[in-house]
């Protein structure tokens, strides 16, 4: 094993921690939305940022370690420098818990989703560039063909990381401009940059399947890398029309955002065609969890970031339901399908690489995948009807804000409920991470210097018997049939 892969064992567990930690503070933000009067020691708005930030910066966090773990595979060497994949973690992680401690106290610069004052910022883009160097690096020396689409999928997905960042550290004295570069990152980032990122990965991942063919998965993944850099570059357009842009650019997001759910499905449908299903009904238990949380990632992309997002895109619709707790349906489900779960999944993944996974760990953790569904769900129904409420009683029937709360306090009440559900499943999830990691800690934070390489088979060679041995079975099995 890859010294690289030892280093990303903490971040796996890192990740959960602040996953587990956004399960608990939404939960008080759904209390407050629910119950405005309900006394809290943190004032809405600055929960409400503080949400905001660490769910863009868990996934962003967790990709990190997932890109250094899969990229070192796929380019057959180690990580060009290994104290560089130290000095990451732990500059990343000062600066995310520096900036979510700054929002709590008030230190906000008030632009949604980059509240965090601008020498915060700063640390993030050298986090990412960081990243950025250690792969371009890495991938120089590879001996691998350069035009392997698992690397180019990550490098091209790290290049934009940085180059969609940076503008947003400066200021802006108009609005306009200062919002159309920021949903450089709250659009681009997510629909783009860490879909690159993820796609990338869960090629590299899916690759050692039985079954699956390397020519194929790297011909789909050119396809949907063109795919996601057009239409998550132009389906921004809605965005930009009502930040003041002109009108035409609600029907350029609207038309490029009904293409973004091709890439899953192409990937998904080269999945199914070339691994047998009977290969699912043999996963060990760590394999059984990762692959329910990438299913579960694969259906919240389609149906809630593209099915919902394209339906949401529509001019004549966008135009009604702007603003309104549809948004907010979207943006939780959308999060999980582009790449929550899919974090989740390969963390888990690479977390329980060397540490064991007992029977009572295997259960919990599958009643924590169904708790968070569940409450993801909930919350997602909630916020539809509570949307579809405020855009017919506000538009049609002409209610104020305050009388439109009246209507849908019920519903926020259910949206309450959601969340409760889902930090049950989150706490869940990360205990068991937690209760391993104690047991573990040594093996989650190892000293680099201690570090030696283990002897064995480079990646292509090991595939390359893992893949006669697969074959040495089916003969088998059909001998013994």
């Amino acid at each position: 094993m890859f010294i690289s892969k030892k280093l990303c064992y903490k971040y796996a567990l890192t990740t959960f921690l602040l996953f587990g930690l956004q399960g608990i503070m939404s939960l008080g933000g759904g209390l407050t939305t629910a119950f405005p009067d309900f006394p809290s020691p943190i004032p809405y708005t600055a929960g409400r940022s503080f949400h905001l930030n660490i769910s863009i910066m868990w996934p962003l966090f967790g990709m990190m370690g997932i890109v250094y773990y899969f990229f070192c595979s796929e380019a057959g060497r180690e990580i060009y420098s290994l104290k560089l994949i130290e000095a990451n973690y732990w500059l990343f992680l000062a600066t995310i818990l520096i900036i979510l401690g700054s929002l709590l106290l008030g230190f906000n610069q008030g632009i949604e989703y980059l509240e965090a004052l601008p020498i915060l910022k700063v640390g993030v883009a050298i986090s990412i560039s960081m990243l950025l160097y250690n792969l371009f690096r890495t991938y120089r020396a590879s001996a691998m063909p350069k035009s392997r689409a698992t690397l180019v999928s990550i490098l091209a997905g790290s290049l934009t990381l940085v180059v969609f960042f940076i503008p947003n550290i400066l200021g802006y004295s108009h609005p306009v401009a200062e919002e159309f570069i920021k949903f450089w990152v709250v659009h681009l980032w997510e629909e783009m940059s860490l879909e690159l990122l993820g796609f990338g990965v869960l090629a590299a991942a899916l690759v050692t399947l039985p079954g699956m063919q390397r020519a194929v998965l790297e011909n789909v993944l050119y396809l949907d890398m063109s795919i996601m850099v057009i239409t998550g570059i132009f389906a921004t357009g809605h965005h930009y029309y009502w930040i003041g842009g002109p009108y035409y650019w609600i029907w350029v997001g609207g038309a490029f955002s009904a293409v973004q759910i091709v890439p899953t499905l192409l990937l998904l449908y080269s999945l199914v065609k070339t691994v047998k299903t009977k290969y699912f009904f043999r996963l060990g238990q760590r394999e059984t969890i990762v692959m329910a949380m990438i299913a579960c990632s694969m259906f919240y992309h389609i149906f809630g970031a593209g099915v919902l997002g394209f339906l949401m895109a529509i001019p004549s619709v966008n135009r009604y339901i702007h603003g309104t707790y549809i948004t907010s349906a979207h943006s939780h489900l959308a999060l999980f399908g582009v790449f929550g779960f899919l974090v989740l999944a390969l963390s888990y993944y690479i977390f329980f690489a060397e540490i064991p996974l007992d029977q009572k760990s295997y259960q919990y953790s599958g009643m924590g995948i169904l708790l968070i569904n569940g409450g993801l769900l909930i919350m997602a129904i909630s916020l539809l009807a509570s949307g579809g409420m405020q855009a017919y009683f506000w538009h049609v029937s002409g209610f104020s804000v305050a009388q439109t709360r009246q209507v849908i306090f019920p519903w926020l009440v259910l949206r309450l409920a959601g969340g409760l559900t889902y930090t049950a499943g989150s706490s869940l999830l990360t205990y068991v991470i937690i209760k391993k990691a104690w047991s573990h800690f040594p093996l989650c934070f190892p000293p680099l210097q201690s570090l030696k390489a283990l002897p064995g088979l480079g990646f292509e060679e090991l595939h390359g018997r893992f893949r006669q041995l697969a074959v040495t079975a089916g003969r088998l099995e059909q001998a013994l049939e």
